[in-house]
C-alpha cells in the first residue's frame, strides 16, 4: 500500500504541485468536490496567489496610510476643465478630448469617476475622483510587482520591496492632488500593456500569444494617445523580453505588433508639428535655452531629485508635525511587516532569501531601474520649467523604485550575517518608505487645503444665490493677492460653471486694492462686459451690467452680496445704475454642486 495513503481513505493532492489534471482525476474519484471547486482552491493556496495578495494588500494599506487622512475629501481647484467637459457631453463622447487629437484618450479616468458618481446617485461629488487615483496610485506599483515576479521568480522579495518603493515614491510637488490624474493613467496603461506583453511571451498556444498581444497594442495605444513622456520608455520596454525570452521568432512577431503602434504616433505628431503654423499648449510652454549643457543640467537635477528620498520637496507644514510622523511610521512598520512576510513564504517553498541572494541580482536592478529613469525625464526636459518638480516627476517613480530598491540590497551585502543583511535592507528601505510617506502625506494636506480655501470661496456665492439667471457674470472683490483661491482667472470662470450646471454664467475676480485678477480678459465699457479676444475663452463675452452679480470675499466663509457696483470695475464711464443683483438670485442650489463643493 502506498505510504500516503491509509485505508478507506482517499489521498488528497498537493495543491502547490498539482497539475490540473490530477485534480479532475481526484476530484472524480472522491465524488465529494467539484474539479473547478477543487482547481479554484488550489489556485488560491498557490505560492503565487498568495505572495500576489499580500504584495496588493501591502500597497493597498501603504497607500490608505498616506492618502486615507487627507486625500478622499480633497477635489479639483483648478484643472476643472475636466469635471466640465464630463458635465456637458454623453457618455460616450466625454470619454474622447476632442481638443488635442493626439491626447484623445485622455478623459477616460475623467469620464470614468464622473459617470460612477452618476450610478451611485452622488453625482458631482469628487470622491469617486480620489478612489480611482488611489485605484490608479496602487495598480502602478502592483503592475510592477507583477511584472519584476516575470523576471525574479525565485526573488519575491525583491519584487515586493521594489514595488513598495514605487508606491512612495514622492518627488513630485503636485502628488497627492487628483488633477494630473490622466498622468498616472497613462502611465497605468503603459504599464499594463508591457505586463500583457511579458504574458503574450511566455503563453504557449499562438492564440493566447494574439490575445494578449492585441491586449498590449489596445493599452499601449490608450498610453500614448493620452500623454506624450512616457514614448522612449515605450520604445525601450520590450528590450527587456531579449533577457528572459530567447525565442527569436516569437520575440520578433512580438516586437513587430509592439512597435506598430509608436511608429504611427511618432509619424502623426512628426505631421502636426512639421506642417502646422498654429501655437497650441505645448508649443507655448517649450523651453527657451537649449545648449547641451543646460540640457544636461536640467536631466542630472531631476535623476538626483528623484532618487534623493530624504529632500522630497514637501512645501509647508499644515496638519501637526507629529501626526505625519506617526503616519509615516505606520507606513513603515507595514514595509517592514510585509517584508518579513515575503521572507516566510518564501523559506515555506524552498526558496532561498532573495535580500540575501547573489550580488548580481542587485546590480542587475540597480541598471534596469537606472535606465527607466533616465529615459523618464527626456520629453520634460524641452519644457521652459523642466526643473520646477510639478508634474515632471510621476514617471520616474518606477526607475527610482528599482533604483533604491537596489541600493537597498547592495548596502546589505556589508553585512556578512544573513540576519544582518535583512536587517539592513529592512530599515534602509523602512527609511526611504518613512521619508516617501512623510512626503505624500505633507503634499496631500497642501493639496486639502488649498482645495478647502478654493471650495470656501465658491461656497460664498452658493450661499449668497443658491441659483442664479443665465447669464449672469459673478464677480469677486477683495480677494488677497497672498491668499488668492483661484491662482487664474480661468479657474474661477470653470469653478462657477460646476458650481450651476446647466445654467450659462461666467466669472472674474478683483483683488483688495481693486486691481483684476491673473488673466481677467472681461472689462466693463458702458452697459456691457466685453472680453477682449484673447486668453481663456469665456461662456459670457458680452454680459450686460444688468446680469451682473459682485460678491466681496471673505476668507473666512462669509462673503456679501455687494448692492453698489465698485467703481473699480468700469473702464471709463458705465450705466451703474442697471445693476440689480437681487433680480438675478433664484433658488434652490442645484444637489449637483451642493455634493461637489460639500455644501453640509
Amino acid at each position: 500500500m502506498p505510504r500516503n495513503r491509509r485505508p478507506g481513505r482517499t489521498a488528497l493532492p498537493d495543491a502547490a504541485t498539482s497539475s490540473r489534471s490530477q485534480i479532475a482525476r481526484f476530484a472524480t474519484r472522491a465524488g465529494a468536490v467539484p474539479p473547478a471547486v477543487l482547481m479554484r482552491m488550489a489556485a488560491w493556496r498557490s505560492p503565487e496567489f498568495q505572495t500576489a495578495a499580500l504584495a496588493g494588500g501591502a500597497y493597498a494599506a501603504l497607500i490608505l496610510v498616506m492618502w486615507g487622512l487627507f486625500g478622499l475629501y480633497s477635489g479639483f481647484f483648478a484643472e476643472t476643465g475636466f469635471p466640465f467637459l464630463s458635465e456637458t457631453s454623453s457618455v460616450l463622447k466625454g470619454f474622447l478630448y476632442p481638443l488635442d487629437p493626439l491626447r484623445i484618450q485622455m478623459m477616460t479616468f475623467f469620464q470614468l469617476p464622473y459617470l460612477i458618481g452618476e450610478a451611485l446617485g452622488i453625482r458631482g461629488s469628487y470622491v469617486p475622483y480620489q478612489v480611482i487615483y488611489a485605484a490608479l496610485w496602487w495598480a502602478r506599483g502592483f503592475l510592477s510587482f507583477l511584472i519584476l515576479r516575470k523576471f525574479l521568480p525565485g526573488s519575491l522579495s525583491i519584487c515586493y520591496a521594489a514595488g513598495a518603493l514605487v508606491v512612495v515614491h514622492a518627488s513630485d510637488s503636485a502628488f497627492g492632488w487628483v488633477g494630473p490624474m490622466n498622468q498616472l493613467g497613462s502611465i497605468f496603461w503603459m504599464v499594463l500593456a508591457f505586463y500583457l506583453l511579458l504574458l503574450a511571451a511566455e503563453a504557449v498556444k499562438w492564440p493566447h500569444t494574439a490575445l494578449f498581444v492585441a491586449g498590449a497594442c489596445l493599452f499601449e495605444y490608450m498610453s500614448l494617445w493620452s500623454y506624450e513622456s512616457q514614448l522612449l520608455l515605450v520604445l525601450v520596454l520590450p528590450v527587456g523580453l531579449v533577457f528572459r525570452w530567447r525565442c527569436w521568432r516569437k520575440l520578433a512577431v512580438l516586437g513587430g505588433a509592439w512597435y506598430l503602434i509608436p511608429a504611427v504616433y511618432i509619424r502623426l505628431t512628426f505631421l502636426r508639428y512639421v506642417g502646422s503654423t498654429a501655437r497650441g499648449y505645448q508649443e507655448s510652454v517649450m523651453r527657451k535655452a537649449w545648449s547641451v549643457g543646460s540640457l544636461l543640467r536640467d536631466w542630472v537635477f531631476n535623476i538626483k531629485a528623484s532618487l534623493e528620498f530624504w529632500d522630497w520637496p514637501r512645501g509647508d507644514w499644515k496638519p501637526p508635525k507629529v501626526e505625519i510622523y506617526l503616519l509615516s511610521l505606520a507606513a513603515s512598520i507595514v514595509f517592514v511587516a510585509c517584508g518579513l512576510a515575503f521572507l516566510r513564504l518564501t523559506r515555506e517553498y524552498g526558496r532561498p532569501s532573495p535580500f540575501v541572494g547573489r550580488i548580481r541580482t542587485w546590480w542587475t536592478l540597480l541598471g534596469a531601474g537606472f535606465i527607466l529613469l533616465a529615459l523618464s525625464f527626456p520629453a520634460f526636459l524641452l519644457l521652459e520649467a523642466a526643473d520646477s518638480l510639478w508634474r515632471t516627476q510621476f514617471l520616474a517613480g518606477i526607475g527610482a523604485g528599482l533604483v533604491l530598491a537596489a541600493l537597498c540590497g547592495l548596502v546589505s551585502q556589508a553585512v556578512p550575517w544573513r540576519v544582518g543583511k535583512i536587517a539592513v535592507f529592512l530599515v534602509f528601505g523602512g527609511t526611504v518608505v518613512f521619508f516617501g510617506s512623510e512626503s505624500v502625506v505633507q503634499k496631500t494636506a497642501v493639496h486639502r487645503w488649498i482645495w478647502e480655501r478654493h471650495r470656501t470661496a465658491i461656497s460664498e456665492v452658493l450661499k449668497i444665490a443658491p441659483s442664479v439667471q443665465a447669464n449672469t457674470l459673478v464677480v469677486f472683490t477683495n480677494v488677497p493677492k497672498g491668499d488668492d483661491p483661484f491662482a487664474d482667472d480661468m479657474w474661477l470662470d470653470l469653478a462657477l460653471r460646476l458650481a450651476y450646471p446647466g445654467i450659462p454664467v461666467g466669472g472674474v475676480y478683483y483683488y483688495a486694492d481693486g486691481t483684476p485678477g491673473p488673466n481677467d480678459r472681461l472689462r466693463v465699457r458702458g452697459r456691457a462686459w466685453e472680453w477682449d479676444g484673447t486668453g481663456f475663452p469665456p461662456l459670457l463675452r458680452g454680459a450686460g451690467l444688468a446680469s451682473t452679480l459682485v460678491v466681496r470675499y471673505e476668507p473666512g466663509g462669509t462673503g456679501k452680496l455687494v448692492e453698489t457696483l465698485p467703481p473699480y470695475l468700469c473702464d471709463g464711464e458705465c450705466a451703474a445704475w442697471l445693476y440689480r443683483p437681487l433680480f438675478l438670485i433664484s433658488a434652490p442650489v442645484s444637489p449637483i454642486a451642493a455634493r461637489r463643493y460639500r455644501l453640509d
